[in-house]
């Protein structure tokens, strides 16, 4: 899963990601996560939560991991910083992990 090019802040190589588990910086080292992620659980998938919301250059979203088809197993809460318009850092919140995971 590669991340959009308009997503990401015009200086994306400042866009960071942070939460419990890991960090990434820049593009590169935010895809690197992701990959990681799905070579973890090759048959989970990510999914939004609901809707996203937030004021100004501040956005939370809820997300889901796991397989399709069922509730997720993994959950979590993310919390995003913009500029312009595009992400230029998350941070998030592990909500749900079950034991093992």
């Amino acid at each position: 899963m590669e991340i959009p090019d308009q997503w990401l802040s015009p200086s994306s190589r400042t866009t960071s990601y942070v939460d419990p588990l890991m960090k990434g910086d820049g593009p590169d080292g935010i895809d690197a996560l992701i990959a990681g992620v799905q070579q973890r659980f090759p048959d989970f998938t990510f999914k939004l939560i609901g809707e996203p919301n937030g004021y100004g250059d501040h956005v939370r979203f809820s997300w889901g991991l796991g397989p399709e088809g069922v509730d997720s197993p993994i959950k979590g809460t993310d919390f995003a910083v913009l500029k312009d318009g595009r992400i230029r850092s998350v941070t998030g919140f592990l909500d749900q992990v079950p034991a093992g995971a």
